[in-house]
């Protein structure tokens, strides 16, 4: 099983990602045969479940977990390709954190989210620094989560380095009590 943090928000939305498994037991009641009425499921039947409970199902031998879409082996070399273009918003909110979570089931997964985010994060950080144009306007609305809250903490942190330059940093001011 893998390894979450109970209280963090974004890791409790990146586990409700689906992805695709293959059912080792026959179910009863489960299923539906369109008249209203339940019906049975059979083993090896595909379903999409929430990462959360996909993972604690596949730890019990109901059910087989496959590779997620978005970390097969294509998606992976397209991302490796040209990371600064893919788009990781449209794919996932929380791309970083889901993959985090799947390290444990797809190979070389760690590898992948370096990479691709030590390339991205240099142009997040070139963005906070020289500020918005088309070019980057598009690139922000690509990233995902764990990307905006970095770009966000760069830009405070350029905003905070020019008021320190400009003495605006810390400027002693009168008390209130002081003003009776």
């Amino acid at each position: 099983m893998a390894q979450r943090d109970y209280y963090d928000i974004d890791d409790i939305l990146a586990g409700q990602e689906r992805v695709p498994c293959i059912l080792q037991v026959d179910l009863d009641g489960l299923g539906s045969s369109g008249s209203g009425t339940a019906s049975k499921v059979q083993r090896n039947a595909r379903w999409t479940l929430p990462y959360w409970m996909a993972d604690r199902l596949d730890e019990e031998d109901y059910v087989t977990m496959e590779m997620s879409p978005m970390f097969a082996k294509r998606a992976t070399r397209m991302y490796a390709a040209s990371p600064e273009s893919v788009q990781l918003r449209a794919i996932c909110q929380y791309y970083y954190q889901f993959g985090m979570q799947l390290g444990n089931i797809v190979p070389d997964v760690s590898l992948v989210l370096r990479n691709m985010y030590m390339r991205r994060i240099q142009r997040v950080a070139h963005i906070a620094q020289q500020g918005h144009n088309v070019e980057a306007l598009d690139f922000v609305q690509g990233l995902d989560k764990m990307e905006l809250r970095m770009l966000k903490l760069c830009q405070q942190a350029q905003n905070a380095g020019t008021d320190w330059q400009q003495n605006k940093a810390y400027t002693l001011k009168k008390a209130s009590a002081m003003s009776l």
